[in-house]
Order: structure tokens, then sequence, then C-alpha cells
């Protein structure tokens, strides 16, 4: 087979809709349970990913959103106590932003629906796949935090 970045690339999406197969039933049902919208919850995983606070502006570009709508999005997030937001101290025309406590519980439900999803379909491999796949997870480079 060969091994270009597109070959590789399709190879994992192939993968990917086989491990979403039946998978995302419970995360879905979570996400009506907590009504929230995609846009939501991607904007909660940056905070949450995020060490300090960030300004809404890095959060929209981070998103690949527009000011105004990162902007309601934070403001409905904060009405529901999963933001905070406050003045940036050496500029109070930047607002900053970050996650609360409640947020960091949220995502970690999210996460673990995820999780559970993929348990699943690991559950369906052989114990030589598992290895197989462990060991070539585990050569892959590891995407920093966001700081």
């Amino acid at each position: 087979m060969e091994t270009t970045p597109a070959a590789l690339a399709g190879v994992l999406l192939d993968l990917w809709r086989e491990i979403l197969k039946g998978s995302t039933r419970d995360l879905y049902k979570l996400l009506a349970e907590v009504d929230l919208s995609m846009t939501q919850i991607k904007l909660l995983h940056v905070l949450v990913e995020c060490e300090t606070e960030i300004s809404v502006k890095e959060l929209a570009e981070a998103l690949s959103m527009s000011l105004p709508n990162a902007s309601r999005t934070v403001d409905g997030l904060l009405q529901r106590g999963l933001v905070e937001r406050r003045e940036d101290e050496h500029d109070r025309r930047v607002k900053r932003v970050g996650a609360t406590e409640a947020a960091r519980v949220l995502i970690d439900r999210v996460d673990t629906a995820r999780l559970q999803g993929l348990e699943a379909w690991a559950a369906d491999l052989s114990p030589v796949q598992r290895a197989k796949l462990l060991d070539a997870l585990s050569d892959l480079p590891k995407k920093e935090r966001r700081r």
C-alpha cells in the first residue's frame, strides 16, 4: 500500500467512520441532555484545554468563528455558568474568558462518553490487533496543549 499522506488520510477516515458507527449514540444522548450545540461544546473544549484565560478574539480565531458569533456563544455559556469573563487588566476593551469547574466536569463527561464508544469498538478487536494498534499509536507525537 502506498504511504503518502493522502493515502494514510483515506485509511484514517475509513477507520474513523468505522469507530463512529454505533459509538456516538451515548455521546449524542449526553449532548441532548445538556442541551448544548456542537459550537458550544467546541468552545468549551478549547477553554478547558487552555491553561490560562484567553481573549474572545483568540477564542474566535481558534474556532474559525466570527468575533460576534464567538461573543454570543460566550454570552450563552456565561448565563449557564460554564464560562467566566472579565476585563483584561491591561486593556479594558479586551474580554478574557475561561472555563468554570462546571465546564470542566461537563467536558469530562463528554470525553468519558467518547472513551466508552472507543472502548466498545476496541473490544471487537482481537488481542493481537489491539497490541499492534497500541504499538503503532504509541510512537506518534503528542500535540502540546494550548497556553
